[in-house]
């Protein structure tokens, strides 16, 4: 296992740069002013983070230490024929790509995991290629489908991957980078650096594996905490942004469940069922380890508009929920 005890040295120079902009301004508008950070938007107005996590049961995890683009996974410099295979399959598998990297020690190989998420009983697969081409060999078809013959690759081995990819938005260099250092110094978890997770004015944001659980705005200093919710495979649900394996619906109404039942194990329910009732009201039921069944009732509340990138004025408005009755 390889920990995450030092990044690479380029990344500091992030920090020295970053000290130059000016803060956020305390005399806050509807506008921010130009130089401003979308995390700091975020938190000024309040905005949720329930439903935020990018809804996908499969996703692909690929090492690639070359300096990471805006864009990155489809702007970069690996062989042509590696890139149209990465972007063949994940369409065949309906996956989402994340390229990962970490120090690399005395490891030659490349990792890659094949990451199929669900509410119980997800599956990930590490292989550890010589060379990028050896990926051509892999049925990423089959591995989705659970095929014995990946069964060896199978791993449960905890991974955290933490969003750093400034080029995306500064916000994830200061705050992701921040995060990843306390958790080297604190654990010796199996840390990897990723690509854009989304919603970086959530920023750090998070990936666990093998469970497909996204958090946002973890800070240095709640790391014991994030690791106590680790360890216990509980959510935390003061920075839970979602569960990658449900639509958004489904994870504002998990969470809105847990609220009301305390019941905070990764695996305490399992969603059964979506029904839209009416424009903007929806009924989700879910059943407990116990076969219980529970009826979520959620309603659209007023949108709320908000600025999600890094000294970008572009505003940008995000739906919002909350627990109802009915339509």
């Amino acid at each position: 296992m390889v920990k995450s005890a030092s990044l690479l040295g380029e990344i500091d120079l992030i920090f020295a740069y970053f000290e130059n902009l000016s803060g956020f301004p305390a005399n806050m508008t509807t506008v921010p002013s130009p130089d401003f950070y979308c995390t700091d938007w975020s938190l000024t107005i309040d905005e949720p983070m329930l439903g935020t996590a990018v809804s996908s049961q499969v996703w692909l995890f690929l090492e690639y230490n070359q300096p990471w683009a805006a864009k990155a996974t489809s702007d970069n410099n690996l062989p042509q024929p590696v890139q149209m295979w990465l972007a063949e399959q994940s369409g065949l598998v309906n996956g989402r790509l994340q390229f990962i990297k970490q120090p690399r020690g005395e490891r030659a190989s490349w990792a890659f995991f094949v990451a199929c998420f669900a509410d119980t009983g997800s599956r990930v697969y590490r292989f550890d290629l010589a060379d990028y081409e050896a990926l051509f060999a892999l049925d990423l078809p089959a591995i989705v489908a659970g095929e014995f013959r990946y069964e060896a690759q199978r791993t449960t081995d905890g991974q955290l991957l933490v969003c750093t990819n400034g080029k995306r938005d500064v916000c994830c260099a200061l705050h992701g980078v921040a995060l990843l250092r306390a958790l080297a110094a604190a654990s010796d978890v199996s840390l990897w650096e990723t690509t854009h997770l989304g919603g970086h004015r959530f920023a750090p944001t998070l990936l666990t594996l093998p469970d497909g659980v996204n958090y946002g705005r973890i800070t240095p200093q709640e790391v014991p905490q994030l690791l106590a919710h680790l360890q216990n495979r509980t959510l935390w649900l003061e920075k839970l942004r979602g569960r990658v394996c449900y639509e958004p619906i489904v994870q504002v109404a998990e969470q809105f469940l847990r609220q009301e039942t305390a019941a905070f194990h990764v695996d305490a329910y399992q969603h059964r069922a979506t029904d839209t009732l009416a424009e903007n009201h929806w009924r989700v039921q879910f059943e407990s380890v116990a076969g219980q069944h529970h009826t979520v009732m959620v309603e659209g509340a007023r949108p709320l508009t908000t600025y999600p990138s890094s000294g970008q004025l572009k505003a940008k408005t995000v739906p919002q929920f909350r627990r109802s009755q009915g339509p």
